[in-house]
């Protein structure tokens, strides 16, 4: 292996005590921004019941309407922990060296729900949803908590009063 690939592994840490664990203070809605419009693009729901669930709110067939689907494989709807070992296959690529920090993943077959714990002490934690093919993580792809998104306007609203 090139020696690069080598040094890109060491990026990844999943040690459980360094990295946050997805845990019921995660529960929540999600958003997806469009990258060049800043609209809202998605919106998915994560919930735990007994196991852990990813649902994306969707159109219905009538006008106006939307309901909750749930991103599930033909077999498997439960989202499930993600090991050390698929994580770092997953993420030991170079695309992924920077930012440096740690991944915890809940997945079923074909969707998953990822939080990223930066190595920076001051820096947020991020979301992602994941996708994938044929056993092949797709690009993740950033979310945002809605609840955070609140948060912040209030906070910038107070700081004008």
């Amino acid at each position: 292996m090139p020696s690069s690939h080598v040094n890109v592994a060491h990026n990844v840490y999943t040690i459980p005590s360094y990295g946050k664990a997805i845990s019921l203070d995660d529960q929540g809605v999600y958003y997806m921004l469009h990258h060049q419009t800043e609209q809202i693009h998605s919106v998915f729901q994560l919930v735990y019941g007994n196991d852990w669930y990813l649902y994306r709110l969707q159109k219905t067939g009538t006008d106006d309407e939307v309901s909750w689907s749930l991103l599930a494989g033909d077999a498997d709807h439960a989202l499930e922990s993600m090991t050390s070992e698929e994580i770092n296959f997953h993420f030991s690529k170079p695309e992924f060296g920077e930012p440096k920090g740690a991944w915890q993943i809940i997945r079923n077959a074909n969707y998953g729900f990822a939080k990223f714990t930066p190595n920076q002490v001051n820096a947020m934690l991020k979301y992602a949803l994941l996708l994938f093919k044929d056993g092949e993580m797709q690009m993740p792809v950033l979310i945002h908590k809605l609840e955070e998104q609140i948060q912040s306007v209030d906070e910038s609203l107070l700081s004008l009063a």
